[in-house]
């Protein structure tokens, strides 16, 4: 339970920078996705459930702060948790390249499913090509970050004497 409720105030707190905070950071006009970074790191740490519970939450924060149509991130996050949660007893865990590895593939697979999912929404898709270098600066931004949001978490739970 105490893992849990640490894992919710970090979201949270993650959200609270991502949408404030990282906006004054851009590398060239472009911020690296917290959430999603920190949303890896608790899916590797975890089974698929709690990746699944992890997703879910993630999305629906920023479903309710930032997007017009409720549940797309809700659905890409509680899919890409549940996906990595359920392979993470498979990778190393204390392996920096299996992080970096599956984020970068967890922010391409995000894009894509968004494009997709707002395609068939007959939403406006139609410039996603001129995004695409904003997708491959995103991808590396997240995946020089969960580094330190590993090493961050992996203090963090050392300190609060949480396995």
């Amino acid at each position: 339970m105490k893992k849990f409720s640490l894992m919710a105030a970090v979201i949270i707190l993650s959200f609270i920078i991502q949408t404030s905070l990282l906006n004054h950071f851009a590398v060239f006009n472009t911020t690296p996705n917290l959430s999603l970074t920190v949303l890896v790191v608790f899916a590797m740490m975890s089974n698929g459930i709690a990746g699944a519970i992890i997703g879910l939450f993630t999305g629906m924060l920023y479903d309710a702060m930032i997007y017009d149509v409720f549940g797309v991130y809700t659905l890409i996050y509680f899919i890409i948790g549940a996906v990595i949660g359920n392979y993470s007893e498979d990778m190393i865990r204390e392996n920096y390249v299996a992080y970096t590895t599956v984020t970068g593939i967890s922010t391409f697979v995000m894009h894509f499913s968004l494009y997709i999912i707002l395609f068939f929404l007959k939403y406006r898709v139609s410039y996603a090509g001129s995004i695409i270098n904003n997708i491959f600066i995103e991808t590396i931004l997240n995946m020089v970050l969960v580094v330190f949001v590993f090493k961050f978490m992996n203090f963090l739970f050392d300190k609060l004497n949480i396995k």
